[in-house]
């Protein structure tokens, strides 16, 4: 019976919510994230689709799984060598990048650099989640984005936000391939395949309705050529 007690009370002693996966500290504030019945159905799926993606980018620095696609990505380890990638900033094992801990990583990404004082709670549910060109094919749209509801509380419990946010991913570029700014950098690819980009953006505008007079403080993704000077990527 002791040895019981002993293991139950061990169990409670694990930071299972505290986890080494998401990067950033939530230091006074909790973020809750949750999902529709029809993505938390095919949530296995899509979690271990990103992780398999994720997994490959670290390794070879492209998704490239043809010849084709291999040929016109082939010096993108070389060209993007010093770029701090946004998967790699927000989440530390690939073996953890998942839906929920990539919304929370990036709202304490968000939350730490431009309300660093803030104490509550963030409260987000995302009902859609569409891309161009995703892996899962229940997931394809003409256009990326993200819907959802996003609701805070302060520190006493009241809510000083509670609103329906939708955001239709709008792709910001940069020509520096060694970029490591505030921005999340994400590879040419990601777009239309990966859902780093797309709900990176759904984060920076709900924070930015949040708080408004941070506008300009929040981080979004910026997206980083990975394939050569006169080539295209060619998606699967």
């Amino acid at each position: 019976m002791k040895s019981i007690a002993f293991f139950i009370a061990s169990l409670a002693l694990i930071p299972v919510a505290a986890g080494a996966q998401v990067l950033p500290s939530m230091q006074g504030y909790d973020v809750e994230v949750t999902f529709s019945s029809d993505l938390q159905d095919r949530m296995d799926s899509i979690n271990s689709r990103e992780q398999i993606l994720e997994k490959r980018f670290r390794t070879r620095r492209h998704d490239a799984t043809g010849p084709l696609e291999a040929g016109s990505q082939r010096f993108a380890r070389t060209r993007t060598a010093g770029t701090e990638w946004g998967g790699e900033r927000l989440i530390d094992e690939a073996s953890d990048f998942t839906l929920e801990n990539l919304v929370k990583a990036l709202v304490a990404y968000n939350v730490n650099r431009a309300v660093p004082d803030f104490s509550g709670r963030i409260e987000i549910e995302i009902d859609g989640l569409r891309l161009t060109n995703p892996p899962i094919a229940s997931l394809e749209s003409v256009q990326s984005f993200a819907e959802g509801r996003v609701k805070v509380s302060d520190a006493d419990g009241q809510v000083v936000f509670d609103e329906t946010v939708r955001a239709n991913l709008v792709v910001d570029s940069t020509v520096d391939t060694s970029y490591d700014g505030p921005d999340l950098a994400f590879a040419e690819t990601d777009p239309s395949k990966r859902v780093g980009p797309t709900l990176a953006y759904f984060v920076e505008r709900a924070l930015q309705r949040v708080w408004p007079e941070h506008k300009n403080e929040f981080a979004g993704p910026v997206i980083i050529r990975v394939s050569g000077p006169n080539e295209r990527v060619i998606l699967n």
